[in-house]
């Protein structure tokens, strides 16, 4: 795990070397929502290379709202703070917190991927190609079978029911035992009458 962090630490500083050390942008004065990023960029990087992964996780949200300004190598920052968020809160056994994390990743992730998939998509092969054990879009498919199964667990389609005891009330269509037990269907999907 300590060594998964300091691996995960080591990306992100690299990133941020290579992110720091590339080209200007062109035009004028940056908007206000890069500066903000760029701050909280740096602050990022200070609780994680201090190991306060708290402050870095407020860091983090505080970035993924300006998601569709990042630059690809602010994405794999936040996505990879996201993951060390991710394994500190599965170690301390935190479920709320590892379920917030795992959807705030993916929703980085997709919204990352849907502005600008190129250029993401080279930052993840040279993210991956520094450190191998960072594969952004393994991540994102298996956080996303973990959301997917504590939906199924929430909503109860997990949980295997035994057949329903003979009762009376289910007999007539019109009871609202019966009417519980039918889901109901959205309006579009209703057929006509």
């Amino acid at each position: 795990m300590k060594k998964t962090a300091i691996i995960l630490f080591l990306a992100v500083l690299a990133w941020a070397t290579v992110s720091s050390c590339g080209g200007s942008k062109k035009g004028g004065e940056a908007p206000v929502s890069e500066e903000v990023v760029v701050e909280r960029q740096s602050q990022l990087e200070e609780a994680l290379s201090s190991g306060n992964l708290r402050q870095a996780s407020v860091m983090a949200d505080s970035m993924s709202l300006f998601v569709d300004d990042f630059t690809p190598e602010q994405t794999v920052q936040v996505l990879t703070a996201f993951i060390s968020i991710h394994n500190d809160a599965v170690s301390k056994r935190e479920t709320r917190r590892d379920l917030e994390t795992l959807r705030k990743y993916v929703d980085v992730y997709d919204i990352a991927l849907s502005v600008n998939p190129n250029d993401t998509r080279a930052a993840f092969k040279k993210a991956h190609s520094r450190n191998p054990e960072i594969d952004f879009d393994a991540v994102a498919k298996e956080f996303r079978a973990k959301l997917s199964q504590y939906d199924a667990m929430q909503d109860g389609s997990l949980v295997k029911s035994g057949p329903a005891p003979a009762d009376s009330t289910s007999a007539a269509p019109d009871t609202v035992a019966a009417k519980a037990a039918k889901p109901e269907l959205p309006l579009e999907l209703r057929p006509a009458e």
